[in-house]
């Protein structure tokens, strides 16, 4: 039997706080590991917006990664439900049946324990053990303090220094302060459309702008949301001009098959679905799908995700052979739209000589069956 401790949290971003938290229950508890469990719908958090979960638990990995006994641990980041305590308990009840689990707190959550989802089941579960951030001594009568010094760090703190352009070295390991600072994180952008000025060419501009235009004038037509279409729309190619863009989705754990990694001319789909949520701080999976697949398209595409992979060829900016057919099918038939424009780039790839990615034609004939 061994005895596991479970640090839970939002983590945007996990901080020093969090770590010297972890290190006082495994010394004090002599815990065998701590498992930093970072969430992904937690329901106390509704309302606010938060960074992606992925991106979230990037910044975790990071931070623990030379920290011995501390895990990270995505099960909450891959689930859609709303993430409550007891449920995660539970499941790490099923993976660990004979040992002893215990569960770390900050003392502001003590104060609200009662207003929990099932505490009741929770204490059967567990052991708690609260910090007390302030230093203070924490009264209760069914959970344990772990004890230390005061801990003066908040990831809202975080948040706003990074906003005012204020050093936050001390307050995050230096591997989150660099992620953050790479990818954009944290950074208040009021105005997209300025924003992704500063980040592409001229022409790519013109293109993102028509894009969006048409995009939204699509989502009218075929009764997508509006506000969702432009957004990614205008952040479809946000990526496009990006240097050593291998290395950035190396950094985003971007994954890519073979045929990207050698082709780096469709990286930028997949690399900008993850730029939107770093530097425009989008969270919408549906506006995050229609970046991701505006490239390459894929079978079961959502209406959204249609809408951008036609307006990508049909805006008007768009210098592409004989398109007239396919922008009168963009306002008319999206299925129709959408298979013609997969069969004209598999077309004029092949004629050019440029390879053609292995999926293409299994998301034509999937495109073709919805006419």
């Amino acid at each position: 039997m061994i005895k596991i401790g479970i640090l839970g949290g939002t983590f945007d971003p996990i901080h020093n706080g969090h770590l010297k938290m972890a290190e006082a229950a495994m010394t004090e508890y002599h815990l065998d590991k701590v498992i930093f469990l970072t969430s992904g719908n937690p329901p106390h958090k509704r309302g606010r917006r938060i960074t992606d979960a992925k991106i979230r638990h990037i910044m975790v990995k990071r931070a623990i990664a030379e920290l011995p006994g501390f895990e990270p641990c995505d099960w909450e980041v891959n689930r859609r439900e709303y993430s409550y305590t007891v449920t995660a308990l539970e499941h790490f009840k099923e993976l660990y049946p004979d040992d002893e689990l215990y569960f770390i707190i900050g003392g502001d959550s003590l104060r609200d324990f009662d207003t929990w989802y099932q505490p009741g089941e929770i204490l059967k579960l567990c052991t708690i053990l609260v910090y007390d951030r302030t230093g203070g001594r924490v009264q209760s009568d069914f959970a344990k303090q772990i004890h230390g010094g005061k801990i003066d760090i908040s990831s809202t703190e975080i948040r706003k220094r990074v906003r005012k352009g204020e050093d936050i070295s001390g307050f995050v390991p230096d591997c989150v302060k660099e992620f953050i600072e790479r990818n954009g994180l944290y950074k208040d952008v009021p105005d997209f459309e300025a924003k992704l000025k500063t980040m592409l060419k001229p022409e790519r501009f013109v293109h993102s702008l028509g894009v969006r235009d048409t995009a939204v004038e699509m989502a009218h037509l075929f009764g997508a949301n509006a506000e969702k279409a432009a957004i990614a729309g205008l952040l479809h190619d946000n990526a496009k001009n990006m240097s050593d863009m291998l290395s950035r989705c190396a950094d985003l754990e971007v994954e890519l098959d073979e045929f990207e990694r050698n082709h780096p001319a469709l990286i930028h789909a997949k690399l900008g679905a993850e730029t939107a949520k770093c530097v425009f701080g989008v969270c919408d999976e549906e506006i995050i799908g229609a970046i991701r697949w505006h490239t390459l398209g894929r079978v079961g595409m959502t209406l959204l995700e249609k809408i951008i992979f036609v307006a990508d060829l049909a805006e008007p900016n768009r210098n592409f052979p004989d398109l007239e057919y396919v922008r009168s099918l963009a306002f008319s038939d999206i299925n129709r739209a959408a298979a013609e424009c997969m069969r004209r780039v598999i077309e004029v790839n092949t004629e050019r000589g440029v390879p053609v990615h292995d999926s293409s034609g299994k998301v034509l004939r999937w495109l073709e069956e919805q006419t």
